[in-house]
């Protein structure tokens, strides 16, 4: 009921804006989320093709830093409805997969889906800035906590369904169509998202007038900052322990235990309930117990995880029994990191240099979450089984390592924990990562006008 009565006191741009995103949760999931790689394995891809194709969306991310000024010039509206028709119409490229291997052969195929995605994920990185902007035009401040609560609801609910009904396609054969029919959906719905967009308002330019020299100096000053180099140094390697096993464990369920692709998606499907679930008692948890002991814990966990892994061989009967709980507790060990190092990243990040930390703070995580795919690839590739078991052995090597390295990280109980739950979502951290970035220039702002 709660959800509800927050839905109905949001204004009616508000409530388009909530549809506008239901829209695009949708084409993401079709596009880019598991089925990607269960596509190009279908296509026959190289595994170490497959690791680049992964890498490309959050290495992209590193755009977001210097594509704020685009939409202080062009305003939110604008940039975002320009840049996500364009993203629709380089995806739009994969359905002329069937025409290219009918022409040539089926290595072709995989030229096309690593040109679209490379596409699409630099335009969704130039535009995806223009998002948190616009929507604070929309959202009165005094509802921005039900609208976000609304927008949590219908995310994680949307990904429960959108998985289950993708793992429904795929039961239909064995064959490519039903990956066509797949993109087909996903980039029917973005097109109807970018239609929807042009009847949202607002949206207009605004400058936050900052001097390109002060961008620089404020990256110095982070730079300078020893405490919070080792911080973002453990969250490169926490978060790289993670991208490890989220690439091979895909690959290793579909190539080596031989799951089909909707069993897969069934799993994906069991860990969203499970993140949706944790997320409801999250807060709680960081209200209980230190950050830099939660993190530790996580780590200590994704060392387990990562072990099992490595243990669970295609000659075990119903490996189900322990594929399941692998999947499920790596979903929530990601969701959880993601929510208690971005509240404890804001926190250490002082006013005045926001930005600076931030920029920091996007590069690393990019670059460890962009990494890891590129390499376990080409491992995967050249060493098969024994490939797959040092990318296990490696992601729990970098989780015990910095599991202890948390635990002995100085954080003083005096630091402050920013809260900034509303807009972390663990189930899209690259919209995390942009939600931040404007959030931090914002504020730059204001502390700015403030001063004059």
């Amino acid at each position: 009921m709660s959800v509800l009565n927050d839905l109905q006191s949001l204004p009616p741009d508000s409530r388009k804006f909530l549809v506008f995103t239901g829209f695009n949760l949708v084409s993401w999931q079709c596009i880019v989320g598991t089925v990607l790689v269960l596509f190009s394995r279908a296509l026959g891809m190289p595994s170490s093709w497959v690791g680049t194709l992964l890498s490309f969306l959050p290495l992209s991310m590193l755009l977001v830093i210097f594509s704020i000024p685009a939409v202080e010039t062009y305003g939110p509206r604008k940039l975002l409805i320009v840049t996500w028709l364009m993203r629709n119409i380089v995806a739009s490229f994969i359905l002329t997969i069937p025409l290219a291997i009918y022409l040539w052969d089926i290595e072709i195929s995989w030229y096309i889906l690593l040109f679209s995605i490379l596409c699409f994920s630099l335009v969704r990185a130039f535009g995806v800035g223009a998002w948190f902007p616009w929507l604070h035009e929309l959202v009165p401040k005094n509802r921005m906590g039900a609208f976000f609560s609304v927008e949590t609801i219908l995310a994680q609910v949307l990904t429960v369904l959108v998985t289950f009904g993708l793992a429904v396609i795929l039961t239909i054969n064995n064959g490519l169509e039903r990956f066509y029919w797949i993109y087909g959906i996903g980039i029917t719905a973005g097109l109807l998202s970018v239609w929807f967009a042009r009847y949202i308002p607002g949206g207009i330019s605004h400058s936050l007038n900052t001097d390109p020299s002060e961008k620089f100096l404020v990256l110095r000053h982070a730079l300078r900052d020893k405490k919070y180099l080792q911080f973002i140094m453990l969250i490169i390697l926490s978060i790289s322990a993670i991208a490890w096993i989220n690439v091979s464990s895909i690959l290793y369920l579909r190539d080596v235990l031989g799951y089909s692709d909707s069993k897969i998606m069934n799993l994906v499907t069991v860990g969203a309930i499970g993140v949706a679930l944790a997320v409801q008692f999250s807060s709680k948890i960081l209200e209980s117990f230190r950050s830099k002991v939660i993190l530790s814990f996580l780590m200590a966990l994704q060392m387990l995880i990562s072990i099992c892994w490595c243990l669970i061989s295609p000659d075990i009967k119903s490996t189900l029994f322990y594929t399941l709980p692998l999947i499920v507790f790596g979903a929530i060990i990601n969701a959880g990191f993601i929510i208690v190092a971005s509240q404890m990243m804001m926190g250490m990040a002082p006013n005045q240099d926001r930005v600076g930390y931030t920029s920091l703070w996007i590069t690393g995580t990019s670059i460890s979450n962009g990494i890891p795919p590129i390499l376990s690839g080409w491992l995967i590739r050249l060493f098969q089984m024994p490939g797959y078991r040092t990318c296990f052995l490696l992601a729990a090597g970098s989780a015990t390592i910095v599991a202890i390295l948390w635990s002995r990280f100085r954080w003083d109980e005096e630091e402050k924990i920013l809260n900034i739950h509303h807009i972390v979502k663990p189930h899209q951290p690259l919209r995390t990562l942009q939600r931040i970035t404007w959030l931090v220039r914002s504020r730059k702002k204001n502390n700015s006008h403030k001063r004059h």
